[in-house]
């Protein structure tokens, strides 16, 4: 995928989660290009449709933290993330000092990140027995030369 013709590297990991009582899957994708990194979600029902999708746009992450709320097929979706001491490496995705939270309808349904306890602080979530699985891992990088691809079938997916 390429925006305005700038080459992106982009990493999605899927996850299969509950939505009210219905299932749904969750994509995550950070991006990394030359304007800067990138982070979106997409909510979408195990038939296809597209409930409901929202970036934080690379200027947008100069903040460093921050929230968004948004409604997904009746429910209220409210993310939250802080990157303030995110440590990158070449990936788009960050190492460690950070999180990147979902609640649907005030009920903690992802937490991503080592930074638990400040995620828990901030969303005022308990930690629940979460129904989620990972289920998916996905990385486009551009390069010029090589090219490589790896799976892991145990283990976290």
């Amino acid at each position: 995928r390429a925006s305005m013709g700038t080459a992106q590297n982009l990493v999605t990991c899927l996850y299969h989660m509950q939505l009210a009582v219905r299932p749904c899957v969750v994509s995550v994708t950070w991006s990394k290009s030359l304007m800067g990194q990138g982070l979106s979600f997409a909510v979408d029902a195990l038939s296809g449709q597209s409930l409901r999708k929202a970036d934080i746009k690379p200027w947008l992450f100069s903040k460093k933290k921050g929230s968004k709320s948004l409604d997904a097929d009746g429910a209220k979706v409210d993310i939250f993330w802080d990157l303030s001491a995110a440590r990158f490496g070449a990936e788009p995705e960050p190492l460690e000092g950070f999180y990147v939270t979902l609640l649907f309808d005030l009920e903690l349904a992802l937490l991503l990140g080592d930074m638990k306890k400040d995620a828990y602080r901030k969303t005022g979530a308990n930690r629940p027995a979460l129904n989620t699985a990972f289920v998916a891992r996905k990385e486009h990088i551009y390069g010029k030369k090589i090219y490589s691809a790896k799976a892991q079938f145990c283990d976290n997916g």
